[in-house]
Formats: C-alpha cells, structure tokens, sequence
C-alpha cells in the first residue's frame, strides 16, 4: 500500500470512528509500527490530525487545514481582496522608519507594500526578489534597491533560486513577506519551492519577519512549508479573521495584529 493510500485510509478510519490507534492500523494495513507513527507524524504536521498516546483523534474541526484552490494567477491576485491588503500594508507600514533596510518577497501583497513604502517614505534600502517591486520603487531617488538576481518565474515576476552567496553578510532590518496559506498547526506554506526557499533565507538575515495575509489565507496549507509560525515575529492581518482561528494562532506566541475594518 502507497503512502498516500494509507493517508488516506487512515483519515477515513478516523472520520467513521473517532479515533484510530497505532496497533490497529498496524493490523489493518499490514505495516509496521514505525510507519504507521511515520504516516500519523506526517497527517499531524498536515494539520489533519492530531496524536495522541497510542494512536491519534481529530483536530478541532476550525483547525484542519484546507487544500489551496487551483493556481491564481498574479495578475488576477493583484485585483483580489483589495481593500483587506490595503488596510493591511498601511498599518504594517508604520512599523518600520526611515533609513532602515527592508526585505519583500514576492506576490501581490507585497507589491502592495513597495507600493505604500513608495509614497510613505523617503529613504530606505530595499531587497526583494519581485520583479514588479522593483519596478514599484525605482522612481523613488533616495531608495537603494538590491534586486536578488537567478531564474524569472514568468508567471509570478518572481526570482528563485539559492542566493545563500549572495545574501551572505547582509543585515535586514523588517521583512514583509506574503504567503499562499497560515495554519497554527503546518506554520507558513506557499506555492513556489525556489522562491520559498529564498523566503527563507532572508527571514534567517532579518531581525523581524512580518507577514502579511488577509483572514483568506488562515487555515489554508499550500505545497511548500516555509517556517512555524513561532519562527516569525508579527502577522497582519484583517478583521474578517475567524476567532477560534485567532485564538489559535495567538496561542503559538507569535505577535498577531488584526487590522480594523472600515
């Protein structure tokens, strides 16, 4: 039996009885009982359970993460949720000052930021892998703008790849960072490998990683896994966030801000 049959078959023992226990998936499946604890580590850093002594139950039904949605693309994400990612880069703004070195990744919240920092400040030093903010903030004079260079993603403006050499030695200040899904649970995951890659790589250089995502992104795992949540210091987000998920996030130590709404 593949790994992802049993997956499966585990989550449909668990969903019929309310619980499953390491010995009797041993006896069903016909494994051992170090894959079976393999399968049910994996489900649980899923979010799709949780264990427990001898086996594993489910998590609170707010908690289990969803699957993305199929691929939007960056142009179609750039017109979506506009008013939640507005408010979201204008208070997130406020946290850094003048003169101070700055990071973003890419995505269309984070274009949003280049955007505000655009008009908000006069002098700062900016690192991004988006092709779209550099474009955002070259008009700015005073700006210095650090491109990291390696492989276009022509669908998201995107450059990926390993930039350890490159990076090495530099200091960041505040990096803003957007992200496909944020679940107490999994922690932060995203779509691309090499651009996640490079997310993590500037959230080791940076003294404060800030992550901006509207209440959408909550409760979703997308394919790569970028970090736990307790790995970061700040997430911005809106005020449509559910609060058995709030509560959840708060409950991992990492600094939470809900922005208020209109």
């Amino acid at each position: 039996m593949l790994a992802r049959e049993r997956h499966k078959l585990i989550l449909e023992l668990l969903k019929k009885d309310g619980t499953v226990r390491t010995a009797d998936l041993v006896e069903t499946m016909s494994v051992s009982s170090e894959t079976v604890r393999k399968d049910l580590d994996f489900l649980e850093q899923a979010g799709q359970l949780e264990r427990v002594h001898g086996g594993a139950v489910p998590v609170p039904k707010k908690l289990v993460a969803e699957p993305m949605e199929e691929y939007v693309s960056l142009a179609a994400r750039n017109t979506q949720h506009m008013g939640e990612k507005s408010r979201i880069v204008h208070h997130a703004a406020g946290l850094i000052r003048e003169k101070q070195v700055v990071a973003l990744d890419y995505g269309s919240t984070s274009f949003l930021m280049a955007k505000e920092l655009a008009r908000r400040f006069r002098s700062l030093t900016v690192i991004t892998n988006s092709v779209q903010n550099a474009l955002a903030l070259v008009k700015c004079p005073d700006f210095t703008i650090i491109l990291v260079g390696g492989i276009l993603n022509k669908e998201e403006l995107s450059l990926g790849n390993d930039f350890s050499a490159m990076l090495d030695g530099l200091h960041i200040d505040v990096l803003f960072m957007s992200v496909s899904g944020v679940h107490p649970t999994v922690g932060l995951t995203d779509q691309g490998f090499s651009e996640a890659r490079v997310q993590n790589q500037m959230r080791q250089l940076a003294s404060r990683t800030v992550v901006l995502a509207d209440s959408g992104k909550f409760g979703k795992a997308s394919l790569v896994k970028i970090c736990a949540l307790r790995e970061i210091s700040t997430i911005v987000t809106d005020s449509g966030l559910d609060p058995a998920m709030e509560e959840a996030v708060r409950e991992t130590g990492v600094e939470l801000i809900v922005v208020p709404g209109e």
